[in-house]
């Protein structure tokens, strides 16, 4: 999920958008500016709230524990970390910073998302110019 702030990406609305793999497209899950809320769940980091966009890494680990079976949580957060570690590569490469940030209440952050309940918060990654 990527959550963005008010004019903060050309052509795209505040909101918390969503990515579509059938369309290859971002799709707009919730109206509005909800960084701050975000923050809040993150246990008050403001750097949060300043981010132009918060990228939100989620699983659903069924779906990987279906075919995986006891492995499928493991698997998961390998590729978690191998997904975060292409959103920094890419946010260096685009001259954009970014960081990990693990500290947050899950369900805090689900809320705000409005997640069905088998979708887990893993990591946020706030992208923005570096200071």
């Amino acid at each position: 999920f990527a959550v963005l702030g008010n004019k903060t990406v050309d052509d795209l609305m505040a909101g918390i958008y969503h990515y579509e793999v059938d369309l290859h497209s971002l799709v707009c899950h919730v109206q509005g500016d909800l960084r701050q809320e975000l923050a809040r769940a993150a246990l008050d980091q403001a750097f949060i709230a300043e981010s132009p966009v918060n990228i939100v890494i989620c699983a659903i680990y069924s779906r990987t524990s279906y075919t995986y079976g006891r492995r499928g949580e493991r698997y998961v957060h390998m590729e978690v970390g191998h997904v975060g570690e292409n959103i920094h590569l890419q946010a260096v490469a685009l001259g954009l910073a970014t960081v990990e940030v693990g500290a947050f209440d899950d369900e805090e952050v689900r809320k705000v998302l409005k997640l069905e309940e088998q979708i887990k918060p893993l990591y946020i990654m706030p992208v923005g110019k570096p200071l």
